[in-house]
């Protein structure tokens, strides 16, 4: 099988026709078979791609030449498997969900390069603060991390006002999968008067992608496509994916009572309908079947047992 190479990159600033630079990137990966996430937005653009390095390689000099980005914190990868199904183009006004009176585009937090990160996280002093969602910090993170425990971005500024309101003077440092994430919280952070706001440079991919031997991630990161999880490496790892509510499975999870393939897990099982159970599994039923029609491939169905 011939390997895939994943591209993940970013470019934070004022789009005035964003809808144009959906348009363009979608007639572009659409003839070159390039599949993944993009989301244009009148803040930026923010992307996770797969397909052949040159096509790759073809779209960013596009989006160079013709729309002038600058793009942030390429970060590349390779796999076996195809981490996308298909190429989703995320046309809006806003690059996260987050109120507030902020401009990411005016101002965020200060870009560490990963012995930078070393360096203040080791600090006794620093708020390591991990922005991710709640079930992406369950797998991995950095030690002595401040853990929001969010469902998502949206309850970020509840935890700034409850936890950190009284901590404004001192050094914060935060850190996600790829770097978005932080440009918007540190945003908001610095609007609230935060006055050191911090942020790991091309997120926990870049960092393990350049820290090597001063690798100080513990565990895997969450990712958010076919793949699931990527090791120290940028390798596949070792979780599965519950297809109910997508989050994470260990081999232990696999065994649990509540664990029916492409339904449900212990996570999901007593908040999902049996409705919605039923819709699953006849979902599940048709991707087996196409399965064994061979009319798709055995890694369509997000790395689950």
């Amino acid at each position: 099988m011939t390997a895939k190479h994943v591209v993940t990159f970013y470019s934070i600033e004022k789009i005035e026709d964003y809808l144009k630079v959906g348009r363009s990137v979608e007639r572009f990966c659409t003839k070159r078979n390039i599949v993944g996430t993009f989301f244009s937005t009148s803040q930026g653009i923010n992307t996770t791609l797969s397909g052949r390095k040159i096509d790759l390689e073809e779209l960013i000099s596009m989006l160079d030449t013709k729309f002038y980005f600058k793009l942030q914190d390429l970060t590349w990868s390779i796999t076996k498997a195809e981490p996308f199904k298909r190429l989703k183009i995320k046309c809006r006004e806003k690059l996260l969900p987050l109120d507030g009176n902020f401009d990411p585009t005016e101002k965020s937090g200060k870009h560490l390069n990963y012995s930078e990160w070393n360096s203040i996280i080791s600090d006794p002093d620093t708020i390591v603060i991990d922005v991710r969602n709640d079930y992406e910090t369950e797998i991995g993170t950095f030690k002595n991390s401040l853990i929001p425990n969010m469902k998502n971005l949206t309850e970020f500024p509840d935890f700034v006002e409850s936890q950190l309101s009284d901590d404004k003077e001192k050094k914060i440092a935060m850190f996600c999968t790829g770097g978005i994430r932080c440009e918007i919280a540190s945003s908001f952070m610095i609007e609230k008067g935060f006055k050191d706001v911090n942020q790991l440079d091309g997120g926990i991919l870049r960092y393990l992608k350049d820290s090597k031997n001063e690798n100080l991630w513990q565990g895997e990161c969450f990712v958010f496509d076919e793949r699931v999880t990527v090791n120290s490496n940028l390798e596949p790892g070792e979780y599965y994916q519950c297809f109910g509510c997508r989050r994470p499975l260990s081999e232990v999870d696999l065994k649990s009572e509540y664990y029916e393939k492409g339904v449900s897990c212990h996570h999901c099982y007593e908040s999902s309908s049996a409705k919605d159970k039923e819709r699953y599994a006849q979902r599940q039923l048709q991707i087996e079947l196409a399965e064994k029609r061979g009319h798709v491939h055995m890694g369509a169905n997000a790395k689950q047992k």
